[in-house]
């Protein structure tokens, strides 16, 4: 089971190639609607499990005698979908697909060099995660600042980052960390704004310490 959340809009997902029994991610990370996403699962599974939920269209036949359940995808759509939110993320995808990938992923990969390169320079600045192959994504600590304090200094000038846990208090917990601040990148950001993430951090240090 592969959480794709984080990587599917902006690496190309081939769900052959790694060999996954399912595949899952979230509408808004594609910036689509939230509340809605997608599961992908090898045909074989899905057939062999049960309906997780009872309601119109995952039904083929009901009587007295016995149910026959509806074919995949239908025997997990019970009642009425989220019509409006579907169409939303298929426009969402349809865009995404309309962009030249390539240069989005090459664009993405050049800011986040110029963040590693910001991020090296800036002290007091230490970054969590340092995988090889990452999205363009920055998680940090300032020394001696809570995150949450640097979240909102950076919000009041105009940068919105998240802070705290990040769903992940297992992971913070093993890292010994309250939280961290994690600032996020698209092919839609420039060099500049990353530059500016920076020269606002550099303010915010000046009220905290």
């Amino acid at each position: 089971m592969v959480d794709g959340a984080q990587g599917v809009g902006h690496w190309m997902a081939d769900v052959q190639a790694l060999g996954c029994d399912f595949y899952a991610f979230s509408g808004h990370k594609l910036f689509g609607p939230t509340g809605i996403g997608v599961l992908w699962g090898r045909a074989e599974l899905l057939e062999a499990m049960p309906p997780w939920h009872g309601g119109g269209e995952m039904i083929e036949n009901v009587s007295f005698a016995g149910t026959t359940f509806n074919r995949i995808p239908f025997k997990f759509e019970a009642g009425t979908p989220n019509i409006a939110d579907a169409i939303g993320l298929a426009a969402a995808i349809e865009y995404l697909n309309s962009l030249d990938k390539a240069g989005a992923m090459a664009h993405e990969e050049a800011l986040m060099q110029r963040v590693q390169q910001r991020a090296e320079a800036f002290e007091g600045l230490r970054m969590v995660g340092c995988a090889r192959n990452r999205v363009c994504v920055m998680s940090f600590i300032l020394e001696g600042i809570h995150s949450a304090d640097i979240g909102m200094l950076l919000d009041q000038q105009g940068i919105a980052v998240r802070t705290g846990s990040h769903c992940a208090q297992p992971v913070m917990e093993h890292l010994g960390l309250d939280g961290t601040v994690r600032a996020s990148f698209s092919f839609y950001n420039t060099f500049e704004e990353v530059d500016r993430l920076f020269a606002a951090l550099e303010k915010a240090k000046t009220f905290l310490i």
